[in-house]
């Protein structure tokens, strides 16, 4: 990889329902598949696991300054299920539907009130490579 590439994580743009969330600083993805196990007495004590996974989970971390009230606002009125994008200024997209699984806020006594998010896949994820 030459010298110079790579992405700027302030340059990654996350949307919740529509709208770009203010305040965000660290974006999160992680991707994993429930293996499969299909081993038998014919495996002779080796595992084998199926190609496709049981399960597919995608979650989406987030940190930053408490900008922006709508994840609050959202959690507190139960709308924890809305449509999620990440942008990569390359172009790469994934979105789908996301369920807000936790939301925290912490003051501390001298310094900028943070937020935290957590978000867990509800559905179909689709990625857009980009350029």
């Amino acid at each position: 990889m030459p010298a110079g590439d790579g992405t700027l994580g302030r340059k990654i743009i996350f949307t919740w329902n529509g709208s770009t969330i203010a305040g965000v600083r660290e974006k999160g993805i992680a991707c994993a598949g429930e293996p499969i196990n299909v081993s038998d007495d014919d495996s002779d004590g080796i595992r084998e696991l199926l190609s496709e996974a049981g399960e597919s989970t995608i979650d989406i971390s987030l940190s930053g300054v408490l900008k922006d009230e709508t994840l609050a606002a959202d959690w507190f009125a139960r709308n924890r299920v809305r449509a999620v994008t990440i942008t990569y200024p390359n172009g790469r997209v994934i979105s789908g539907d996301f369920f807000l699984a936790s939301y925290n806020e912490t003051g501390t006594y001298n310094d900028a009130t943070t937020m935290e998010a957590a978000l867990q896949n509800t559905g179909e994820v689709t990625f857009t490579p980009g350029v």
